[in-house]
């Protein structure tokens, strides 16, 4: 037997997208009441390259994480795993029954009850209707859609159609369940409860291929990870290291956006560099973890070759999924360091921590005094751990503090 539940060999997809489309509504009529739709129109199409020399194996028994920004072709990477597309070029071998949930009300009649849409959707899977018949109550149960199990499906609100759906995709007997993004509609109960259930079916032997923006949780729950940018595998490989090459990628380009673009004339070593990062309580130490709540500095180490005036220091607090958190700036907080030379510290105090417990990184920046370009920046190197027991009670990321009054 193969170490390998699927095997992706050279993989790649190609499309024809229409170029010549009725540029308004009163035109797509008028030819569509003239008789004449695209061909008469002579419209013209251009390949476009969904996927690209795509390789890739997905260790059995494994849950396996597929990331990337929307358009990076990992939908039409799991269609083509799930045999609904053929690749253009290349192939995919899977060894095991594939059950996939890729997209809201697939596999769903919506005139018929969900009851009976748990049969058609399982008999599409290619599960005998007797089996179906031994497993419907448990199905219903784990949806946890008993009030509405015998109304029709269109009536369903789309984390009713998710939950649906993937109580029958993990519930036919799968060797290989591919889950689309598709969970993340659900609420937050329906979603452990359904990771809970990977990791009980990874335990059995199962291998799911799962897609995500979840990073935090795919972090958390992922095997082996590939990163797919622009239709090409930019990394594969462990959780961590995929993630982090992903997310430096989303950081420059989110720096650049904002105004972190280099200097014009930036060659070799910046005149302005930042050396180091501390977290310091208000002893001035360096503990190892903080709590909500404490008081924390964070102290910006820098060198600067030569005499550099008013820089611009800022730092950007980030969640596990990489959620901007807040990004302090030095000059717009008030804080002119005048001018800066040899080495030298710069410190952003703050009297409480906002963030609950979990682990946070920090990235830090310095530009020139205008804000228009960069002399330095560390992304992804810093972490702040808050540590403490997460409370079942609480909302958000963050605890603001406050109080509550009441009058009459």
């Amino acid at each position: 037997m193969s170490d390998f539940a699927v095997v992706i060999e050279g993989v790649s997809k190609r499309f024809q997208l229409p170029i010549d489309r009725p540029r308004s509504l009163k035109e797509a009529w008028t030819d569509l009441r003239r008789g004449a739709g695209y061909k008469a129109r002579g419209v013209r199409s251009e390949p476009f390259w969904a996927l690209q020399n795509v390789n890739l194996k997905v260790p059995r028994g494994s849950i396996y994480g597929l990331v990337g920004r929307n358009g990076s072709g990992k939908s039409s990477l799991l269609r083509i795993m799930a045999g609904i597309y053929r690749p253009t070029e290349g192939h995919v071998v899977a060894h095991g029954r594939i059950s996939a949930l890729l997209e809201l009300g697939a596999g769903f009649h919506p005139a018929l009850s969900g009851r009976e849409n748990v049969y058609l959707n399982a008999s599409v899977l290619g599960v005998p209707k007797a089996q179906i018949a031994e497993r419907v109550d448990q199905i219903i149960e784990f949806s946890g859609l008993d009030e509405f199990i015998d109304s029709p499906v269109k009536i369903y609100s789309s984390g009713m159609y998710v939950r649906l759906g993937f109580a029958v995709a993990v519930h036919v007997d799968p060797e290989i369940l591919i889950v689309d993004e598709v969970v993340a509609v659900g609420d937050e109960e329906f979603q452990m409860r359904c990771f809970n259930h990977l990791d009980s079916l990874r335990s059995e032997g199962v291998t799911i291929v799962l897609v995500s923006h979840d990073l935090g949780m795919m972090r958390a729950n992922c095997d082996q990870m590939a990163w797919l940018n622009r239709g090409e595998v930019a990394a594969a490989g462990d959780p961590p290291e995929v993630l982090n090459a992903y997310m430096d990628t989303i950081d420059t380009e989110g720096a650049a956006s904002v105004g972190h673009r280099p200097r014009p004339d930036a060659e070799g070593e910046s005149p302005l560099v930042i050396t180091g990062l501390d977290f310091l309580d208000d002893a001035g130490r360096r503990p190892r973890t903080f709590s909500t709540g404490d008081s924390l500095t964070v102290r910006i180490h820098y060198s600067a070759s030569e005499r550099i005036e008013d820089p611009v220091f800022s730092l950007g607090f980030y969640d596990p999924n990489n959620f901007h958190l807040a990004g302090p700036r030095s000059h717009i907080d008030g804080f002119r360091p005048g001018t800066v030379e040899g080495t030298g510290w710069v410190d952003f105090c703050l009297d409480r921590i906002p963030f609950r417990s979990g682990t946070y990184h920090v990235n830090v920046a310095v530009q020139d005094s205008g804000a228009s370009f960069l002399y330095d920046r560390r992304a992804r190197e810093f972490w702040l751990l808050i540590s403490g027991e997460p409370d079942p009670q609480a909302n958000g990321l963050l605890d603001v503090g406050g109080h509550w009054t009441s009058g009459a």
